[in-house]
């Protein structure tokens, strides 16, 4: 019996607890435990009543037993249970037995319905609740609930001092209180007593207490529990104060229904950084997650985070793989930490496990697979709901629907209401019908259509509002049902709510809440309205396929109010757009795809900004490039799509089919999601969408994002066919805007031949493109930035320090002028690559001739102290930019500069980082270029090559030759990460590689040293 809280016994007469209401009748026993869960539910007391006893269990012993251990008596004392002579011969001569002992035990009287002065005459002596002994019964209902409340927490104080009284003599002190606890993002889940879990809760007590767990994955389907799971977990580390946990935070993702739908991590991202107290210094969501794994690694910090299916892959070859670049960031820094600096644990719920972390699973980050309910601890869940029937009766519903909590749940409030819990009327339920995609989530389904014929068809307030929480992928705010219960009144829906009093709405929800078709209230947001997602997801689908109509008018009623009633200020956080969001999302429901993405996506999500010196306007896009929210963008955009990511509505005017395709093309590449991307860009080109756009800049798009996965081939076609379509060869006679386009399309095709190697042609091309922009100079002074920038890395290549440094400097001068910060970041880059080649080179005469570059407060020279400061100037700026291709880039270039100063560790993290941006891609260019300067490390640290070591102030010390067995490991190291660029230059045709790919076989073979080759930056 001890579980080691204090324990309520609840006497009660069973007339207190009517299997069906009469006329003003109230469930006593209901009401009761309802206020006490919230306590039990956090580990403050358990509660125990002749309900919860097993089948076969001795009726009269088992009550004994706990009479005789509970330590607080909670007796329910109306003119029933006072005329009971079980409970006044049995149950309160046994506490006062115990009171005249001087045992610890507290009576604690309830005083529900008038009753005789000859009963009450049993308990007068004790001082009753409520005050005064005014029964709970002749108060009004917000009344009653504000004294039932009361006397909850006192009943939980008293079970505090029990606890401070049981534990006078402990020699160590309690654990610290957490300095912060946010869990009011997880969901409530409604349950009595968690059965079945034991070995669960111990893999959720090893994982806390074991150092080298980071994370720990608990996998199961939907309505299997999981929540239920780590809600009693917390509850249980609550009673113990969090067994040492500086912080405790939970976040739940809560689209968990069957539905694909793109998302995002964004909020949570901001949300975890402000309650870590962590300020990063970009927008960009890796560098969020990074942040927050880094606070993690230094702190004793419990993060729940719940429901991550939405954010993960289905079915395909991307099953599991995780769609946000945030969140992915952040699970892979924190499973890949060493044990010596991980101090917290990461719980997440999942229906996938989550692949991009599987290289773990059997060390940092283990997986649970969170089986279903075994036929016995079924059948305890229906008892302890209610419904009776033999053992034998009990495990075989369990075996029926599967095993599966949610459905099990469902069943027992089904058959306590419409049947007396008798579980031999369970043939009401209607027959199975297989889900071949969810198959014991049709269980759960069944009950709901059963509840919706038999019980809430007779009761059309309740069935109203189950059809409101359907129109919600999320809790159902406060405000928003308030819009909803308005009038004017939509028909077949909300006819019954409207006009009704809070009163009676109160009691509708408590109801529901009841027979746990709705969550129990989330003190955070007590107004809120929430269900289980299955549930949402069932009662939203039948108003849609019953009343399309309704379904609509409720769903443009939400998007007016959010829209109307949202405040977001001149330079609104992503809390702040929060709301317009999600108007979007009912905007779209309601069939205004075209006003929702012209007046809240673009006007007030993206907004429009004035050209100086023009009448004409620009989308800023705002929650993008201020915010970095490029996840948030792609799962409002999703809303406008037919088929996710290649059909816009058929609704939109076609230029904002093309608009909205080629937004999710954007997003999807920022969030290094290439291959999806592809297919965006791919579907934005106007041959598909059947009308003239800009086949021009489509070419372009798509050449570039198939040059980042390597495909050169249909990167050169692409851009030989945006060649064509521009019209080059008459690019004298076209307007400025034109001929840009037409350069752009000249210096993609560039770019892809570089990329295969033809540096002659590359070369051609840059050149006559830099000769034609010169050309138009005089008339803008823009320049093509792409294009010079290139031009720069193919010198690069080249080894022509002055002349790539010559094209920085012009290029800089532009971008500060035009003010683009990713552009300038590009250009002191290559201004830093170029000095850094030539200070390899050893070319004095070429380093004196690299003249300074002056950028606001900052003036970068010629120096080597002053190069890396560029360097990390760069990536700091490319990072907050969120344009994740050019970051990599930035990467790869500093951990080049790291090798040849000898800070080893440094460069692996640059390169460590380039494969986690690249690898889900896949960006396969950029994969070789990161093997290769992996083997480049393992050979510099052979020979403890470091040309720059000594010449940066507070820079590494000289480095030492290795011991031979470290000096093979880095061999076999440089062995492996040359044959996997071997391979993507061979599979991708990158033979730009080829030369330095030859110089480092030649290494490993023994034929040359590393100290001897050309430097490469």
């Amino acid at each position: 019996m001890s579980t080691g809280k204090p324990i309520i016994f609840i006497s009660y007469a069973h007339a207190d607890e009517p299997d069906k209401l009469g006329e003003g009748e109230v469930k006593w026993l209901s009401f009761v435990q309802s206020f006490l869960q919230p306590a039990v539910k956090h580990g403050v007391f358990d509660t125990w009543v002749d309900r919860q006893m097993n089948g076969g269990a001795k009726w009269d012993t088992k009550i004994e037993e706990y009479l005789r251990g509970c330590d607080i008596f909670v007796l329910l004392v109306s003119r029933h249970s006072m005329a009971s002579n079980y409970i006044i011969d049995k149950e309160i001569a046994i506490i006062r037995e115990r009171l005249a002992n001087d045992e610890n035990v507290y009576f604690y009287p309830l005083l529900l319905t008038p009753t005789p002065k000859a009963g009450l005459d049993k308990v007068t002596d004790m001082n009753l609740r409520p005050r005064d002994a005014k029964p709970f019964s002749s108060f009004p209902y917000n009344d009653r609930l504000q004294h039932m409340s009361e006397a909850a927490n006192e009943i939980a104080e008293i079970a505090q001092q029990i606890i401070e009284r049981k534990s006078p003599s402990r020699s160590t002190p309690p654990s610290v209180q957490p300095a912060y606890v946010h869990t009011a993002h997880l969901p409530e889940t409604a349950y009595e007593r968690l059965v079945g879990r034991d070995a669960e809760l111990g893999r959720l007590d090893d994982a806390w207490a074991d150092s080298r767990t980071n994370i720990l994955s608990l996998i199961a389907e939907g309505g299997a529990g999981k929540s239920a799971l780590v809600n009693e977990w917390l509850g249980r580390l609550q009673a113990e104060n969090y067994r040492g946990a500086e912080a405790v935070l939970g976040w739940s993702f809560y689209s968990q229904g069957t539905k694909e739908r793109a998302t995002s991590a964004d909020a949570f991202l901001d949300w975890a950084l402000d309650k870590l107290g962590v300020k990063p210094a970009t927008t960009s969501a890796t560098a969020k997650g990074d942040a927050v794994a880094e606070a993690m690694m230094r702190r004793r910090v419990l993060l729940v985070l719940d429901g991550v299916e939405p954010l993960q892959h289905g079915p395909g070859p991307q099953l599991g793989q995780l769609k946000d670049q945030g969140l992915r960031a952040l699970l892979r820094r924190f499973a890949a930490t060493p044990l010596a600096q991980a101090h917290g644990l990461i719980v997440l719920t999942s229906r996938l496990a989550v692949t991009d972390i599987a290289r773990w699973r059997d060390s940092a980050a283990p997986v649970v697979d969170v089986e279903k309910l075994s036929n016995e601890a079924g059948a305890a869940l229906l008892r302890d709901n209610s419904v009776w029937g033999t053992d034998r009766e009990l495990k075989a519903a369990a075996h029926d629907f599967g095993g599966h909590p949610l459905a099990l749940g469902l069943l027992a409030s089904f058959l306590k209401e419409t049947q007396t819990g008798d579980l031999r009327r369970r043939d009401h339920i209607r027959a199975l019908i297989a889900d071949s995609d969810n198959p014991r989530h049709d269980h759960a389904k069944r009950v709901m259509e059963s509840y919706e014929k038999e019980w809430l068809a007779g009761q059309p307030v309740l069935l109203a509002i189950m059809q409101l929480i359907g129109l919600f992928e999320r809790p159902a705010s406060g405000d928003c049902l308030a819009a909803l219960r308005a009038e004017p009144v939509i028909e077949g829906l909300n006819e019954p709510i409207v006009g009704i009093d809070d009163d009676k709405w109160r009691r509708a929800v408590a109801r529901l809440r009841e027979v746990r078709l709705l969550a129990p209230p989330d003190p955070a947001a007590p107004n809120a309205l929430d269900a289980h997602p299955l549930v949402r997801e069932w009662f939203g689908e039948r108003l849609r396929g019953t009343n399309e109509a309704a379904w609509k008018a409720a769903h443009g009623r939400l998007y007016e109010h959010l829209r109307d009633t949202t405040r977001e200020g001149d330079e609104p956080t992503l809390t702040d757009l929060a709301p317009l969001y999600q108007a979007i999302a009912h905007g779209c429901s309601a069939g205004r795809h075209q006003e929702a993405l012209n007046y809240v996506y673009k006007q007030r999500i993206c907004r429009w900004i004035y050209i100086v010196g023009s009448l004409d306007s620009v989308l800023e896009f705002y929650s993008r490039h201020r915010l970095g929210a490029s996840g948030s963008d792609l799962a409002a955009i999703s809303f406008f799509l037919e088929s996710l990511y290649t059909k816009a509505v058929k609704t939109l005017d076609a230029i904002d089919q093309w608009f909205v395709i080629g937004e999710a093309a954007y997003c999807l590449e920022a969030q290094g999601r290439l291959s999806e991307s592809l297919e965006a860009r791919r579907a934005s080109g106007s041959g598909i969408l059947e009308f003239p756009v800009d086949a021009v800049t489509d070419e372009i798009l798509l050449g570039e994002i198939e040059l980042l996965t390597g495909d050169i081939p249909a990167a050169i076609a692409s851009a030989n066919r945006a060649v064509a379509a521009s019209g080059y060869r008459a690019i004298n006679h076209a307007g400025i805007s034109d001929r840009y386009r037409m350069i752009g399309a000249s210096t993609t095709l560039a770019d892809a031949l570089l990329a295969a190697g033809d540096f002659r042609e590359a070369s051609s091309l840059f050149a006559d493109a830099e000769k034609r922009q010169r050309q138009i100079q005089s008339e803008d002074r823009r320049i093509y930035h792409q294009g010079v920038s290139h031009r720069c890395a193919l010198l690069l290549d080249k080894r022509q320090w002055v002349s790539a440094c010559e094209r920085a400097h012009a290029a800089f001068d532009v971008s500060a002028y035009d003010k683009f910060p990713h552009h300038i970041a590009e250009d002191v880059l290559n201004l830093a690559r170029a000095e850094l080649g030539a200070a390899l080179a050893g070319a004095e005469a070429q380093r004196r001739a690299l003249c300074f570059l002056s950028f606001g407060d900052q003036t970068w020279r010629g120096t080597n102290g002053s190069v890396q400061r560029c360097f990390d100037e760069s990536v700091a700026a490319l990072r907050a930019s969120a344009i994740n291709a050019n970051l990599v880039g930035a990467l790869l270039a500093r951990a080049a500069l790291l090798r040849c100063i000898g800070d080893w560790p440094g460069a692996a993290r640059d390169l460590d980082e380039v494969e986690e941006i690249a690898e889900p891609g896949p960006m396969r260019l950029f994969l070789c270029d990161m093997a290769l300067e992996r083997a480049r490390l393992a050979f510099a640290r052979i020979e403890a090559f470091a040309p720059l070591n000594g010449l940066i102030d507070d820079g590494p010390p000289k480095p030492v030759l290795p011991d031979a067995a470290e000096a093979e490991r880095l061999k076999e190291e440089a062995r492996t990460n040359l044959g996997i660029a071997r391979k993507l230059i061979t599979e991708c045709g990158y033979h730009r590689r080829d030369e330095e790919l030859a110089e480092l076989e030649a290494v490993l073979a023994g034929q040359r040293r590393f100290a001897e080759l050309p430097p490469r930056v």
